[in-house]
């Protein structure tokens, strides 16, 4: 695979920063995040996690409680928004309704005196960026919402920052113009070699968008890592099961041999996964197999185990299957709808198993 990231020359750094509102809750705790020149880095992670606040923190909206953020080894956590020369791009537009799309893009330079020919000319040039240009004359009312977050975009693009900030840019947007948006905001993120802090709760957008991922959870950022290395390689039982689709066997750890990790089920079945540093034997671990990874047939096979078909959802290019084990766990099977695997009847026995590499056992 083609590693896209840039070297890391620490562009952007934020060092022992947290964050507390009233004194003695953190919203943000102990956040040590390097981020490279013209690195797009998403933050994702649930609703409370801290990762808007850390973007807030990014623009000068919000300032650390204690720590320091520096651009180009230039400290900045105290300097106010309009001098770190940051785009912003909100989900809400926040454009003007009575200027036209023009006028909303060249309106913070304007209040900045730019000469006007300059303008013009900026203006001019990041809206054919965005593909506006036949639409610089219209006001905000007379544009979809996919226009106008191209807006947004642009006005945030016209200052030619070096950095631009994201927060949930394509959240009001319907399914099919969210995937095109995704595709032009990368083009031009490469095409500029912008730096793109970008914060968004979708996983898809995360996954297909980013050089690196930030999960956080309890104001921490979790795991940092590719999007391969985020879905293949979970750190912990929270990362498996908040990115993308897993199935979690709780079990307790009775053999270590290398790096095998054998665990017994509650109805005593063993099974094997990957061990990792969350391993104790003795201890109680859950083991965590992605949907695709997971073999189902009419028959045994090695390592197999029997179920129970409870359903099989039909998703147009997949069907997931929910089997029942012996015990009380149960387990989604993910297989392409044309192929030909088998696509067992509600109530049907079936067997399941999986290659060990591809469980891994984490956290309890």
């Amino acid at each position: 695979m083609l590693d896209r990231t840039p070297p890391d020359d620490g562009h952007v750094v934020l060092s022992s920063i947290t964050k507390s509102y009233d004194g003695s809750t953190l919203v943000v705790r102990d956040l040590n995040l390097s981020i490279r020149k013209g690195e797009f880095l998403t933050l994702l992670g649930p609703s409370g996690s801290g990762k808007t606040t850390t973007l807030m923190m990014l623009a000068g909206f919000e300032y650390p409680s204690t720590g320091q953020i520096t651009i180009d080894g230039a400290p900045v956590h105290t300097m106010p928004p309009e001098k770190r020369n940051i785009g912003m791009v909100f989900q809400n537009y926040a454009l003007f309704p009575h200027m036209t799309v023009a006028e909303n893009v060249g309106y913070g330079l304007k209040v900045r005196r730019v000469p006007r020919a300059e303008i013009d000319r900026r203006v001019g040039a990041v809206l054919e960026t965005v593909h506006l240009s036949a639409l610089a004359d219209r006001r905000p009312g007379q544009l979809s919402g996919g226009q106008q977050q191209r807006v947004a975009l642009a006005r945030a693009l016209v200052f030619e920052p070096s950095i631009v900030l994201m927060d949930e840019p394509l959240g009001a947007l319907d399914k099919k113009l969210r995937e095109h948006l995704q595709f032009e905001i990368r083009q031009i993120a490469q095409r500029y070699n912008l730096t793109v802090v970008y914060v968004t709760h979708d996983q898809y957008e995360a996954l297909t968008m980013s050089d690196r991922i930030a999960i956080f959870n309890d104001g921490r950022v979790q795991q940092l890592g590719s999007a391969e290395e985020i879905y293949a390689r979970p750190v912990n039982r929270f990362v498996a099961e908040f990115v993308g689709d897993n199935n979690c066997l709780k079990g307790r750890v009775t053999a270590i041999e290398g790096e095998i990790a054998h665990l017994r089920l509650q109805d005593g079945t063993v099974i094997r996964a990957r061990a990792t540093g969350h391993v104790q034997l003795g201890a109680l671990s859950t083991a965590a197999i992605r949907p695709e990874a997971l073999r189902m047939d009419a028959a045994p096979f090695a390592g197999s185990l029997a179920a129970t078909v409870r359903d099989s959802i039909f998703c147009g290019d997949q069907i997931r299957t929910v089997v029942d084990l012996a015990g009380t766990e149960s387990l989604v099977v993910k297989s392409a709808a044309h192929s030909a695997a088998i696509h067992p009847e509600k109530g049907q026995c079936v067997h399941v198993g999986w290659a060990w590499e591809d469980a891994w056992a984490l956290d309890a």
